[in-house]
């Protein structure tokens, strides 16, 4: 792997197993850029154009977004842990296969994002809108989803064990595929409106003692 450690050894858009150390992209146009295999460590894309640009099994953990653009950008098996997206514009924009655990969301626009396949246990997701939106393999396992809309949302094989759900949405979704949790008459309270399993309404019904024969 290619160690880069100055900007201007960048030749063209397409970018192939390199390793970034400690460089500033702050501000820069990459839009349209494609990389893949590649390393970021301790870099930063804050105010950067990332639109419609791929990154393809790339590290950038703990990577710095904030207030970048990056609508229709493509994200696939990267590595994203702990990395910053504070008011960027990640609408439309693509995240497969990612782990973005501990991420931090707070003020992106974020409107068409799809995250299917992804890890965002313990992520900042606060007040995203993801009404009537298909949520397939998605852990959110301790995720921050204060004041999110899932109304009309679909969950399919997605994981929600402990988040936090404080004013959340989730009048007309489908919970019945996703993993929930221990459930208790508190907990349900926060799914007010939604479609749940039988299997789903037994185990709460025993969370308030009562016996389902």
């Amino acid at each position: 792997m290619q160690v880069i450690d100055d900007i201007a050894a960048l030749n063209g858009t397409d970018v192939l197993s390199c390793r970034f150390e400690g460089l500033n992209f702050d501000g820069m146009d990459m839009s349209d850029y494609r990389f893949e295999l590649c390393e970021f460590q301790s870099c930063s894309f804050t105010g950067a154009t990332l639109e419609e640009a791929c990154f393809v099994k790339c590290k950038a953990l703990q990577a710095d977004f904030s207030y970048a653009r990056l609508s229709e950008a493509r994200f696939e098996g990267c590595n994203l842990s702990l990395s910053r997206w504070v008011g960027s514009d990640i609408s439309d924009a693509i995240f497969r296969d990612c782990k973005l655990t501990g991420a931090e969301f707070r003020d992106a626009r974020a409107l068409g994002v799809d995250f299917n396949g992804s890890v965002l246990a313990g992520a900042y997701l606060r007040q995203m809108n993801f009404r009537k939106c298909q949520l397939e393999q998605i852990d959110l396992s301790e995720a921050d989803l204060a004041g999110c809309d899932f109304r009309e949302a679909t969950f399919e094989r997605c994981r929600m064990q402990a988040a936090h759900l404080a004013t959340a949405r989730f009048e007309g979704a489908d919970l019945r595929q996703a993993d929930l949790g221990p459930l208790s008459f508190a907990s349900a309270a926060c799914f007010k409106g939604a479609i749940i399993s039988k299997a789903q309404a037994t185990e709460l019904l025993r969370g308030l003692g009562v016996t389902v024969l």
